[in-house]
């Protein structure tokens, strides 16, 4: 779950991690140009991108709250239980797709051993080394599924190679501008793109709103792209207990957040 615009006395937006994965898939569809990479197989990547954060339904349907009365967030929970997460949803993605539940766990992995790191500077090692299992799990599931794909000329130049690289940095850049979108974050971690040529690029992101964004070099087809998920608008953001919160959740308003990235330079 994410608080968008999170406020004491105004409250906030809950909005629950598959409409942030779906934000994002909306990002990925739209994905390459002349410049920038396209994802392939397409199909399978976007699957990979929808389906990314589908651990998180059963926890999005009755969410909890913290000891202080606030919301648990996604950076917010206890590590064994987002790492359970986390590995439902490479789970939940490979019942529809290997290729693209290779991708999630390889993007899982990525972000399990930085978790690792910021976990042993908190001096937290029993969480460290739990998340430093979760990656080699990971790991071990992408050996399985690249043994038995290789045999499909489909996934060729896609299990090892530069494509699979491509596809790797959809799902992470779309996952990380819908994560600060959603999280109302300034856009302040580094969205890095593979052109057409195998360079990385990072992308620069300037605004002069909360939902309008400039964005370049530009990644995306056209000159302007539209994307929206929905939030349900929380009265509150501290609650006497998690009975209230719920109930006040059920009763919340759902809004269709939007929000637009625009080409420097276009009309």
């Amino acid at each position: 779950m994410f608080l968008y615009r999170e406020d004491v006395v105004t409250g906030a937006w809950a909005i629950s991690q598959p409409s942030h994965s779906w934000l994002a898939w909306q990002l990925a569809s739209h994905w390459g140009n002349r410049r920038f990479a396209r994802p392939a197989p397409r199909s399978e990547v976007m699957a990979a991108v929808l389906l990314h954060d589908g651990g998180w339904s059963d926890f999005d349907v009755a969410p909890g709250i913290d000891p202080e009365g606030r919301p648990v967030t996604f950076d917010r929970m206890a590590v064994g239980k987002h790492l359970d997460v986390w590995r439902m949803s490479v789970t939940r993605t490979a019942i529809h797709s290997r290729y693209a539940a290779l991708l999630v766990a390889a993007h899982f992995a990525e972000l399990a051993g930085r978790k690792a790191s910021e976990l042993l500077g908190l001096g937290d090692t029993g969480g460290a080394r739990s998340t430093q299992a979760f990656r080699a799990e990971m790991e071990r599931l992408q050996d399985g599924w690249i043994e038995e794909l290789k045999a499909d000329a489909r996934y060729a130049d896609v299990l090892e190679r530069e494509g699979r690289r491509v596809n790797a940095s959809v799902l992470a850049a779309c996952d990380l501008l819908s994560v600060m979108l959603c999280a109302s974050m300034p856009f302040q971690f580094p969205v890095r793109a593979i052109t057409a040529k195998g360079e990385i690029e990072e992308l620069k992101i300037t605004t002069d709103s909360d939902r309008v964004f400039k964005m370049s070099p530009w990644p995306f087809e056209g000159t302007r792209l539209k994307v929206h998920c929905e939030g349900r608008h929380l009265r509150s953001v501290r609650f006497p207990s998690v009975q209230a919160f719920q109930e006040d959740l059920v009763r919340a308003r759902v809004e269709r957040l939007a929000f637009e990235f625009v080409r420097p330079g276009s009309v």
